[in-house]
């Protein structure tokens, strides 16, 4: 053993197995390390260019979004209405989608000292007939929301304002039906129960607008005064809502933590995103905050991402989800079951909420109505992610408005209705790719560190590690006199095969027997002849 060690420190005290062997231990090292932090550099700098702050790419960006986002907008065309009054079940036939093209803009941007800033997103919507099934002059045959509203307001009154309810609604010739024009729809038309409403109807329940339509103010308008976190203070809270309206928690619900409002605004996520992150979007049109949740993987235009959805039970009953307790706002009973109830903050309209076609919904909705078939790919509400950045590669946020059809016997033009929760509509509001620019910044962003990180590890750990057993080669080589060529030429290997170390050793011809010719020598030139 004391040999053995001699020999090795002989060896390493050599000059070039010494630097060699730090070599190798060296790029080892630089190959952990790699391993471990390389990572960790590349996020700091995503972090770092993420920030918002005026003037930069992103910001630019981020205030005037490169994309277009389209809305599409499919209608429940009611084709047995009368049959229903009569006991049927409705027939509805999906017509649709009816495209509009958005565009979005930041405006009334304002900077804080806190780390935030404020903005309302604006967005003009424009009629593609070419992506359309028809055009807006289309006649779609519905619910009277109008009229149902005002019955479903009224529906716990005494006996005598139902009576003045039924007689004025006689008045004005109101059926639970109407046939009215994809356009008049979406932005609006004129309806005399409206009016007279704004009379009759307590402030809180009273629609701001004389004309009802489903995106009535919409065009050119803001869903509200966002404040957000710009992550110049703190990454892990980028772009994630610090108040609404200047307000931190809305007023619907029953609890705090149901009112509180968490997340973003869906149009991006703080950096660093895993498979068990659970991403929150705020929708000022669902008046809550909604969780998303890791659904799969998916590749868009190169960039891995993955795809987060809301959770099966997001809307299910409090008997599985007691926490939805908190969303019952006058039960119980509450409907839950997939559906979700926002009439309390839709001025006490009936006003559901489901995904479209009553996907994940209770089996109960589906069999109340003919016509719809669910499906997880066309239905589902869902947001691609890219993990590193944050950045939304492609989104698909879904949603069906269904009425609570109230019975009321004693109003009598709704008295042949019988509750049903009534699918109306349902819209797909989104951006299915990004533009080439963009693209290309989220493969720098994310493939690019992926694959110099594998390359650098690769090359680190399989140079150093083949000069450590090169270096260990030599060692043994050298301990057991094994010629091995290009790692230990000072080891030669005589003709007898015997193997001497350091000098050469000179050999000597062998003597023959008997008289020896004092005229010959070695050197046969030489010899006299």
């Amino acid at each position: 053993a004391s040999r053995l060690l001699h020999k090795i420190i002989k060896v390493l005290m050599g000059k070039r197995a010494g630097c060699l062997g730090a070599l190798g231990l060296l790029l080892v090292v630089f190959g952990s390390i790699v391993a471990g932090s390389f990572d960790t550099f590349v996020d700091n700098i995503v972090k770092k260019e993420l920030v918002l702050q005026n003037g930069t790419d992103i910001y630019k960006k981020w205030k005037l979004p490169p994309i277009v986002p389209h809305l599409l907008v499919y209608f429940f065309n009611v084709t047995n209405a009368e049959e229903f009054l009569s006991g049927s079940k409705p027939v509805l036939k999906e017509v649709g989608p009816y495209c509009y093209r958005e565009h979005w803009e930041k405006v009334n941007i304002t900077f804080h000292d806190n780390g935030t800033v404020s903005y309302e997103t604006q967005k003009h919507y424009f009629f593609e007939r070419g992506s359309s099934v028809g055009s807006e002059d289309d006649v779609i045959t519905t619910l009277n929301i109008p009229m149902l509203t005002a019955v479903s307001q009224w529906r716990f009154a005494q006996r005598l304002a139902k009576l003045a309810l039924s007689s004025m609604l006689e008045v004005l010739s109101e059926k639970p039906f109407i046939s009215r024009t994809v356009s008049d729809l979406m932005w609006g038309y004129d309806d005399p129960l409206l009016r007279i409403a704004k009379d009759i109807i307590p402030p809180e329940q009273r629609l701001p607008y004389d004309k009802f339509g489903f995106f009535i103010q919409k065009n050119g308008s803001t869903d509200g005064l966002l404040n957000v976190f710009t992550g110049v203070n703190d990454m892990a809270k980028y772009t994630t809502i610090d108040t609404f309206n200047k307000e931190r928690d809305l007023k619907y619900w029953k609890t705090d933590e149901c009112n509180k409002i968490k997340g973003t605004d869906g149009s991006s996520f703080p950096p660093g995103i895993r498979r068990d992150t659970v991403l929150y979007m705020f929708n000022e049109n669902l008046c809550r905050s909604i969780p998303l949740t890791f659904w799969k993987e998916v590749e868009e235009d190169g960039i891995k991402g993955f795809r987060f959805s809301p959770p099966a039970d997001v809307f299910a009953n409090v008997s599985i989800k007691p926490e939805n307790d908190c969303y019952c706002v006058g039960g119980p009973p509450c409907i839950g079951g997939g559906v979700f109830n926002i009439s309390t903050c839709k001025y006490g309209s009936p006003t559901i909420v489901s995904w479209p076609h009553f996907y994940q919904g209770d089996p109960k909705f589906l069999d109340a109505v003919e016509g719809l078939k669910p499906d997880a790919e066309q239905h589902s509400l869902y947001i691609d992610v890219s993990p590193r950045t944050g950045s939304p590669l492609r989104a698909q946020a879904r949603l069906q408005i269904n009425i609570a059809v109230p019975h009321v016997p004693e109003v009598k033009p709704a008295a042949r209705l019988r509750e049903i929760i009534f699918p109306v509509l349902w819209f797909q509001d989104g951006v299915s790719g990004l533009p080439e620019d963009v693209i290309e910044m989220l493969r720098m962003a994310e493939n690019v560190p992926e694959v110099t990180k594998a390359s650098l590890i690769m090359a680190f750990f399989i140079i150093g590690v083949v000069i450590l057993l090169g270096v260990g080669i030599t060692i043994l080589a050298e301990y057991f006199k094994l010629h091995i060529p290009f790692l230990n030429p000072s080891i030669e290997v005589k003709k007898e095969g015997k193997v001497t170390d350091g000098k050469p050793t000179l050999t000597t011809k062998p003597e023959p027997a008997g008289h020896i010719n004092p005229l010959v020598t070695e050197n046969p030139e030489s010899d006299i002849a």
